[in-house]
């Protein structure tokens, strides 16, 4: 479970943001993060499962490795988070992840407004395209990887729990989003 990655994402154009947070202060959660920046996407012509993610913001700068464990969704998937120096540059990673063979495909900016609770993170996002135009609203549901599962079926099955909680928010089983963030605006 350390390097595995457990989440739901929605559309959330029509989520309430003010209702997003009220939802959540009221569960009390351990944390609460704002951050904006940019995510850029690699992509490898070998491994159509997979894809590299440099995160750029404010306060954060890494590089994930995410890959699918299934062709039929985004679920569940095999994540490797990498915390880089400040300094290193997006030109440093782009070199780096092309000796691995990944090359540059596209960015998008987000907005996350993020709460941690004891065992699950709810997010709501804004994303923009280059010209920092709106497109498109996103919430997530994702089981800690730091959290003590005693496996992914169980990890699983307080995602759907916890789906169910958030029915207040517009959220239903129909409506999970089977594509990650890099399949819905690769190039």
């Amino acid at each position: 479970m350390k390097y595995t990655e457990i989440e739901t994402k929605y559309r959330a154009d029509e989520m309430s943001l003010v209702g997003f947070h009220t939802f959540c202060k009221e569960r009390t959660p351990e944390h609460y993060l704002y951050s904006s920046g940019y995510d850029h996407f690699y992509h490898s012509t070998k491994d159509a499962n997979s894809f590299c993610r440099h995160r750029n913001g404010t306060d954060l700068n890494e590089l994930t490795f995410k890959r699918k464990t299934s062709d039929a969704n985004s679920f569940i998937r095999t994540e490797h988070n990498i915390d880089l120096a400040k300094h290193m540059s997006q030109d440093q990673i782009q070199a780096l992840c092309g000796e691995f063979g990944y090359e540059y495909n596209t960015s998008i900016f987000k907005t996350c407004f993020v709460y941690r609770f004891d065992w699950y993170v709810l997010s709501y996002y804004i994303c923009y395209d280059k010209e920092m135009k709106e497109s498109g609203r996103f919430f997530e549901i994702e089981a800690r990887e730091d959290y003590k599962w005693s496996s992914e079926t169980e990890a699983w099955d307080q995602i759907k729990v916890m789906e169910r909680f958030c029915k207040a928010l517009g959220i239903t089983p129909q409506n999970r989003m089977k594509t990650s963030l890099f399949e819905l605006y690769r190039k």
